[in-house]
């Protein structure tokens, strides 16, 4: 079975010519849901608005695993170097040296002459390959340049160390057999290229994008170049999913997407891109308490549960039914207080990670940071991180130490008891595979028992995994 590498642009299309302004924590949960989605490379661009991009980069190499992260490599070999320092901590780096081939392109980026850009590209892709040991060179409007110039960019950057070439058709007026032509004429042109990865970017202009990108995999080439969020500038990343399901599959080639999660993932991603962030701290659901009657049987109790996403054992739900029972006998209770008694009494395990300490640093100035250091096997483990607010500076620092996004399904803060020194208890909710775990944490200190909470959750989560 042929692999079809999925390259994401989402990152970089969706704030093409400034019309999209994402958060610092939109494009953050972006990053995370694609690495979640198992695409292979996550493509970022150069940092244009200083700092903030750059901590960007690095907090999006420290959360995502699994897949490559790839930064523009600038147009200079200083900036090549500087852009390889923000990503050099990536599992996974990937500096990608972006030239463009078509006359007017060249004109238009460069004001240079085909040999000079050719030269460019050599200097350029040489640095990246002596820092780096994973390079694309991407070759831009690939499909209105002159072949045989086109050839020789895609010699040159093979022999000057990349390890990936992609070619992009920026206007989208090709039809699928033209654009299938096109990629043969290069692997026919270029032996060399069977060596390397080769990746194409086709334009959705006229929504032939899918097809196009089908073409060009069935001519010979091995990535696809797509967007988590629907643009004209490449094929939508669940309709090429779905055409190499139900088409590419019976041809031999798939792709290693998590199949199962694209449409909730890819619905998540839509939201973050479209709606603003209010710079709230966390994923905080605004669900409504609802009073829960005393007199409910353990079986509809039980049904309860499962709705909120729980699935508990028959010994765990024996436990919060009959704390429920002792606590509806003083008081009423609430969906809300469920929560923090399947948190109290259900699956408690032994500590995988342990909190050691946190420093949270905020102001109505700077954003929030985080530095934690959790204890795991004896072990001091620290992370890092910046956030909109301390909480989820808190959260992503945490993220930074297990190299993993676990989706925050709810997030609710109270007070037990009362006066200065009044204990805060949070319970943090997290969805795992489907599953909700709930965490409980207390402290007089918010942030403090906020991030125990997260603890206990992520503990659950790692206990159940290791069964």
């Amino acid at each position: 079975m042929k692999k079809v590498l999925i390259c994401d642009s989402s990152l970089k299309t969706i704030t093409a010519g400034g019309t999209n302004v994402l958060s610092f924590k939109e494009k953050l949960e972006i990053a995370k849901r694609l690495g979640e989605l198992n695409v292979d490379v996550i493509e970022l661009d150069l940092p244009r608005t200083g700092k903030a991009d750059e901590i960007l980069i690095k907090t999006v190499c420290n959360c995502v695993a699994k897949s490559a992260v790839s930064c523009v490599a600038g147009d200079t070999s200083e900036q090549v170097e500087a852009n390889y320092a923000l990503i050099s901590g990536a599992k996974h780096p990937r500096l990608n040296v972006v030239i463009p081939v078509s006359p007017i392109r060249m004109e238009y980026n460069f004001g240079k002459k085909p040999a000079a850009v050719l030269e460019l590209l050599k200097t350029l892709t040489a640095k990246a390959a002596s820092l780096c040991g994973d390079v694309e060179v991407s070759l831009e409007d690939a499909t209105r340049a002159e072949p045989d110039f086109l050839y020789q960019a895609v010699r040159a950057a093979i022999a000057t160390g990349a390890k990936t070439v992609s070619v992009s058709d920026i206007a989208g007026i090709m039809l699928p057999d033209e654009f299938a032509a096109f990629v043969k004429g290069v692997i026919d042109n270029v032996p060399e290229i069977s060596g390397v990865n080769f990746v194409v970017g086709a334009s959705d202009i006229l929504a032939m994008g899918t097809a196009n990108a089908m073409s060009a995999i069935a001519a010979g080439a091995n990535g696809v170049k797509v967007s988590s969020v629907k643009t004209e500038s490449l094929p939508f990343i669940e309709n090429l999913s779905a055409a190499i399901e139900n088409i590419g599959i019976k041809r031999g080639y798939d792709t290693g997407l998590n199949k199962t999660a694209i449409k909730r993932i890819i619905s998540s991603i839509a939201e973050l891109a479209t709606v603003k962030s209010d710079g709230a701290a966390a994923s905080v659901s605004e669900e409504k308490a609802e009073s829960l009657s005393k007199d409910l049987t353990l079986a509809a109790l039980s049904k309860i549960i499962k709705k909120r996403g729980y699935d508990l054992t028959a010994e765990d739900l024996k436990k919060v039914y009959g704390e429920f029972i002792r606590l509806s006998d003083k008081k009423e209770v609430n969906t809300k207080e469920l929560d923090a008694i399947i948190a109290a009494n259900a699956l408690q395990v032994p500590e995988t990670y342990s909190l050691v300490s946190f420093s949270v640093n905020a102001s109505n100035v700077l954003s929030a940071t985080a530095s934690i250091i959790l204890k795991k096997d004896g072990n001091a483990l620290s992370g890092l991180s910046y956030g909109n607010g301390p909480i989820d500076a808190a959260f992503l620092a945490i993220e930074a130490i297990t190299g993993r996004h676990i989706e925050v399904d709810d997030f609710d803060l109270s007070a037990i008891t009362e006066g200065k020194e009044a204990m805060g208890q949070a319970i943090v909710k997290l969805r795992h595979n489907g599953v909700v775990y709930s965490g409980r944490g207390i402290s007089t200190d918010i942030i403090g028992s906020s991030i125990r909470a997260y603890v206990s959750a992520l503990n659950k989560i790692v206990y159940e995994e290791s069964k």
